[in-house]
């Protein structure tokens, strides 16, 4: 009781600091939309229970002002080291900007699923094709876990009435997740006693007995620790890393895997503190 108590409180003050950003934001004409965390604890039967660590706050096409009110009225130094989002620390609370949805440097079809989540968001067909394509994305670079599982569940599962189906499963298979997709409806239903999501059915390349074990064992174990020093060694920790994980990226992008390898290294290179340090 104690420790859910604690949970609880945490979930709040964050909570609260979201929306003193999100007020202060609106009072200087800059608008909203809270990705992943509260947005998504809201599917849960008990919204406090889904603990998260970062707040996830997207501009629109504000960042750049978003990033200057917070220096000037919460008074807090912004880290520019990401192409993905600014990063500041507010009252304990580490807080990310977005300047877009999905990292657009890399993979290169992200890029094109931006224009369409941007054309759909706010919605909820938005919500359930971004937390996939993030999802997968976390997958490919490292893993997920089961609470990523239960997020895409859940929110399939409230938002269903008012999702564009048609849209999610057309991109599902434009964008090569459907092994993927399918996998995490039956893992969700098997390990979390969830019905398989809708955005998971229909004509969704069901994936092999081999796969779907592969892709339980990786959410419930990994398939690579973590390195936490920086330097040279991460470098090479990294370079392991990417060999590893091929076959997931094969699973989630349907880029042309030289293509990826090119970008990636072109992504870090404009952003060279990513390469020897821990983002």
């Amino acid at each position: 009781m104690a420790e859910r108590q604690k949970a609880e409180g945490w979930y709040n003050y964050q909570h609260d600091i979201q929306e003193e950003i999100v007020g202060l934001m609106s009072k200087h004409g800059i608008k909203t939309l809270v990705l992943k965390g509260t947005n998504t604890a809201q599917h849960y039967p008990v919204p406090e229970t889904r603990q998260f660590g970062d707040l996830d706050l997207y501009f629109y096409d504000k960042h750049d002002e978003a990033d200057r009110a917070a220096r000037t009225y919460l008074r807090v130094r912004v880290n520019n080291n990401s192409h993905h989002h600014s990063k500041y620390n507010y009252r304990g609370v580490t807080v990310e900007s977005h300047y877009d949805f999905l990292n657009i440097h890399y993979p290169p079809s992200n890029r094109q699923y931006e224009k369409l989540l941007k054309e759909l968001a706010p919605s909820p067909t938005f919500e359930v094709l971004f937390l996939l394509r993030h999802m997968a994305g976390h997958f490919a670079a490292s893993r997920i876990t089961l609470r990523d599982v239960a997020d895409m569940a859940l929110t399939c599962q409230a938002l269903k009435d008012n999702v564009d189906w048609p849209v999610v499963l057309d991109a599902i298979r434009q964008y090569g997740i459907t092994v993927f997709a399918a996998a995490i409806g039956s893992i969700a239903k098997q390990r979390l006693g969830k019905p398989t999501p809708i955005c998971m059915d229909g004509d969704s390349a069901a994936p092999s007995q081999t796969q779907l074990q592969r892709i339980e064992h990786d959410i419930v174990y990994g398939s690579i620790a973590d390195h936490d020093n920086d330097g040279i060694y991460r470098l090479g920790w990294k370079v392991r890393r990417w060999r590893a994980l091929t076959w997931k990226r094969r699973m989630v992008y349907n880029d042309n895997p030289v293509t990826l390898a090119i970008s990636s290294l072109a992504s870090h290179t404009l952003k060279p503190h990513s390469i020897l340090h821990k983002q």
